[in-house]
């Protein structure tokens, strides 16, 4: 027998026993309501998998489905089944639908749809590695060799053209490592630990550049992933800097939250500003108003900020600029 991943089951126990006799591959967990179902979401180092019969009030996928972490699969096995439920369950984002209601033989049926769903995350994980392995060496090994070739050519000839090439590359490049480091964020577990916001801040603010950073004078220490939260900053500077001009004025800003568990955090510009329309739009991978933007900056830390557990809102600054407001940050 190989490794056993860990399985909630919410519904009955001696469905949740029947289900692990069955799945070699599974430590079946089981939950009687949602509720506590939920409440063992806090760990998700081992959970690949939850399986729900849908019999409200007490067990209802439809609660389960918003509460389940996004990237762990939820199979939806009701008890009394339709083909209208199957359609909602599916649209609320149900990894599949197995009415066993249908057949004598339940728990073979659910068993066998939890093993589709493993194989098919197995597939998946196998294309992400396969596509992130060709972005590294396919793409970035040319970039690079044609921005070596740019470097000795300015260094015969003065040319406008060779300096545009090379910042196309740069930023053909930053594309690249975007794209990969989304990739290595979908397949990897979030180690949150203490990280000191202070050093994190200081580091991802570029070195180059007249724009200004201003921030309280004494910073807490956060419960975050410290590579996450460093591109997260920098992707929100480099955006600043990109729409508001290599002058542009950026302000940290904090304030306490009721409990003082938790703070919330903004990084606020003086500008051009995010009109009202497209502040949910900003967060969605490949939209972009600039003809140099990739579209996948404000996407990241959409993602990074989910990943964390925190909320993020798009606000006008009090110079008129964009303030991102970061809340629900955990400190220590």
């Amino acid at each position: 027998m190989g490794h056993q991943s860990l399985a909630v089951f919410v519904g009955s126990r001696e469905m949740g026993s029947q289900l692990d006799a069955e799945l070699d591959n599974y430590e079946v967990v089981t939950a009687t309501t949602t509720a506590d179902a939920v409440d063992g979401f806090d760990d998700e180092s081992e959970l690949q998998c939850i399986i729900t019969d849908h019999d409200p009030p007490a067990v209802d996928c439809f609660k389960l489905l918003a509460a389940a972490p996004a990237d762990v699969p939820v199979v939806v096995a009701p008890q009394h089944g339709s083909s209208e439920l199957a359609t909602h369950c599916l649209q609320a984002g149900a990894a599949t639908y197995a009415d066993r209601s249908t057949v004598e033989a339940g728990v073979s049926i659910v068993a066998s749809a939890v093993d589709h769903v493993r194989a098919e995350r197995a597939v998946h994980d196998k294309r992400i590695e396969e596509f992130s392995s060709l972005v590294s060496h396919e793409l970035r090994s040319p970039i690079q060799t044609a921005k070596s070739g740019i470097a000795l050519a300015n260094a015969e000839c003065d040319s406008k053209y060779l300096a545009q090439v090379d910042e196309t590359l740069t930023q053909l490049d930053e594309l690249t490592a975007n794209v990969l480091e989304m990739l290595d964020d979908a397949d990897s577990t979030v180690e949150l630990e203490p990280v000191d916001l202070e050093s994190v801040i200081e580091n991802a603010w570029p070195a180059e550049t007249l724009a200004t950073l201003s921030m309280p004078a004494e910073l807490p220490t956060v419960l975050a992933e410290r590579s996450r939260l460093y591109q997260l900053f920098e992707n929100l500077f480099r955006n600043a800097i990109d729409h508001g001009g290599d002058d542009v004025a950026v302000e940290i800003e904090l304030s306490e939250s009721a409990d003082d568990e938790t703070i919330c955090l903004a990084v606020s510009d003086d500008g051009v500003g995010i009109d009202v329309g497209r502040r949910q739009q900003v967060f969605e991978y490949g939209y972009t108003n600039s003809e140099t933007g990739s579209g996948l900056g404000l996407a990241i830390v959409d993602e990074i900020v989910s990943t964390f557990d925190w909320e993020i809102t798009i606000t006008d600054s009090d110079r008129g600029g964009a303030r991102f407001e970061i809340c629900q940050i955990n400190i220590i």
